[in-house]
């Protein structure tokens, strides 16, 4: 009854997952099948089998292997899973957010021309007045080069880029002019035609991105069908009119999917005590003045528990609090740069009062709230801006590398309406970079047709050059130039779904969840018993014998029936494969000359089994 319990406490803690180094095991272990140990449907297809006369440690060598036997008893199942979710991911390509055909020559545009007589068959000869006007007919495209040039820009809006606050709202307005067009393999171009190869080139100033800081909460109302109607009934469909919002610029008054009704203004603009941003550069907004203000890059807000140093997020600036009175909502600092050595005074922060540390604005601290943490340390809640600075119009801002000069506006001179940002870096390459988020590509294309292998494709009444004689075979061409405005990278959208939920913009509900789960096996009975237990004409399993002929009755057995080949008197540690050993059933004997080496070969069985 001790082995019983014993194994059924082994197998208990493999249940729960409980694992346990082997020792390095010298015995080779023949090749026992998996269906050895174990059954199809995870119950256990063995016995192990201790000797009556056995010493403890076969005991423990017996307990061990059923821990390692126990960790196989499981199958795996389909069945829903409960309280589980999926992950589902859409990969959108990158969006083109502006395409123009800046260059058409074809049979729309030559006809224009009158000149359908005149196809041209080879690229140099391509005519240079075919360059877009910005009309919206086929007449078009009868500029110059130099008249595009000069005349082509476009404009378009990306939204929701800059924020007041903690809200994304603010659009990005982005308006480009004056592009040109430098060929990669000048001797081929003489700035008639398109260049094949070219990069594009934008001059100082003349990107510009309006950034208006102004919004406002506007209210649509529209009319849409309530209930449909029975026309065959002379039942008529019932309207109603539904109310939406929406918070916008400007600009986005045109957006509105209905009529707007009411307009409020959201944000009147950027205030002293805001944060905002301008090109995702956050800013602390400390005053403002006639197209001016006065900001530092704000670091937001962070614990500073006495004593203990810590830096300011992203900076080399070290704060430490030295003391904090409660009562009077104080606190005594000091500043050091951990990199140049510089160190303030000790400075005293009141609650709400904004402390420039050094005076010339490179650290400003405001107190926001002192307590006590659940550790009885005190601690201070300190917002931190530093390279605090004027800004007003003429001053630079760095982004992505490229220099923009700033024109600001405000209003009462408390308020910031918007920003006007202009390139002060040319901006060159095909693509050339925009924001680094954007690609500008200049293309050319040109296609081929002939007329004769028109016709001998059955096109017979197709007639290219328009003279009505026999068709030419030549190849004509048709040439076409385009400016196109990219995202680099497209958009992938991941969600996490459970029962229940709608699977993105479809009819589809998340209706269960299925997958292949692990199910324990838990043994109905002790698997551990004695060799007295065993009937050897059907042992009713597959038998694990744990000790050699002194120690096991069936061991002994199978030796003097010479079933058996292994010499156990003088094994080091053996073990032993036999096929239908006893009653139709398979035998593993684990055994050694001695209970030590016994206890080698069981640990060299435990490796086998985590194997498999």
């Amino acid at each position: 009854m001790k082995v019983k319990k014993i194994a059924a406490l082994a197998i208990g803690a493999a249940m729960v997952g409980a694992t346990m180094g082997f020792a390095s095991a010298q015995p080779t272990v023949p090749n026992i099948p998996k269906d050895f140990f174990v059954n199809a449907d995870g119950t256990p297809n063995v016995k192990i089998v201790v000797g009556s006369t056995a010493a403890a440690m076969d005991v423990a060598s017996a307990a061990d292997i059923a821990v390692a036997l126990g960790s196989m008893l499981y199958t795996t199942e389909q069945a829903e899973i409960q309280n589980g979710y999926v992950k589902i991911k859409a990969e959108y390509p990158p969006e083109t957010l502006w395409k123009d055909t800046i260059y058409a020559y074809n049979y729309t545009t030559i006809e224009a021309h009158g000149a359908v007589a005149d196809w041209v068959y080879k690229y140099e000869d391509l005519p240079a007045d075919y360059w877009w006007n910005g009309a919206d007919s086929g007449a078009a495209y009868d500029m110059t080069y130099n008249e595009w040039k000069s005349w082509y820009n476009f404009t378009v809006e990306i939204e929701d880029q800059d924020k007041i606050g903690d809200e994304k709202l603010i659009d990005w307005n982005i308006h480009i002019q004056n592009i040109e067009l430098k060929s990669k393999d000048p001797s081929e171009w003489d700035k008639d035609y398109p260049p094949k190869d070219a990069d594009i080139v934008i001059t100082p100033g003349n990107v510009t991105v309006f950034v208006d800081y102004v919004l406002y909460n506007y209210t649509v109302e529209k009319t849409e069908t309530i209930l449909d109607g029975y026309p065959e009934w002379g039942v008529d469909p019932e309207t109603g009119t539904s109310t939406s919002w929406y918070i916008g610029d400007a600009d986005d008054e045109s957006d509105a999917d209905g009529t707007i009704t009411d307009t409020e203004v959201y944000s009147e603009g950027v205030k002293a005590g805001d944060t905002f941003t301008v090109f995702g550069q956050s800013f602390y907004v400390l005053s403002v003045g006639e197209n001016k203000f006065t900001a530092g890059l704000d670091k937001g807000e962070a614990w500073y528990q006495v004593g203990q140093p810590q830096a300011i997020e992203g900076t080399d600036w070290i704060v430490t609090v030295l003391d904090i009175s409660i009562i009077d909502q104080r606190a005594l600092v000091v500043v050091k740069n951990a990199v140049t050595g510089q160190e303030s005074d000790q400075k005293i922060l009141e609650e709400g009062q904004d402390v420039d540390i050094f005076g010339d604005g490179k650290v400003v601290l405001t107190l926001l709230d002192t307590f006590v943490g659940i550790d009885g340390h005190l601690i201070a809640s300190i917002a931190a801006r530093v390279d605090v600075q004027s800004w007003e119009t003429g001053n630079t801002l760095t982004y992505d590398g490229i220099e923009w000069e700033m024109t600001i506006n405000t209003v009462n001179n408390d308020t910031i309406t918007n920003i006007t940002l202009t390139n002060k870096d040319e901006l060159k390459g095909n693509p050339v970079d925009i924001f680094g988020t954007y690609n500008l590509f200049y293309k050319f294309e040109m296609k081929t047709l002939n007329e004769v292998k028109l016709e001998e494709a059955g096109y017979s009444d197709w007639d290219i050059n328009g003279n009505g004689g026999d068709p030419e075979d030549k190849d004509f061409i048709v040439a076409y130039a385009y400016i196109c405005l990219k995202e680099k990278e497209g958009k992938v959208v991941e969600k996490e779904l459970k029962v229940g939920d709608d699977v993105l913009d479809t009819d589809y509900k998340v209706e269960g969840i299925y997958g292949d789960v692990t199910m324990l096996k838990p043994l109905t009975a002790p698997i551990t018993v004695m060799d007295y237990e065993v009937s050897m004409e059907d042992p009713g399993a597959n038998l694990i014998l744990i000790g050699g002929p002194v120690a096991n009755s069936l061991t002994k057995w199978l030796v003097e029936q010479n079933i058996s080949k292994v010499d156990w008197y003088n094994s080091p540690g053996d073990i032993e494969y036999i096929q239908d050993a006893l009653g139709g059933y398979d035998v593993v004997i684990v055994a050694g000359a001695t209970r030590d080496e016994t206890k080698v070969a069981a640990e060299a069985l435990m490796e086998y089994l985590a194997g498999l």
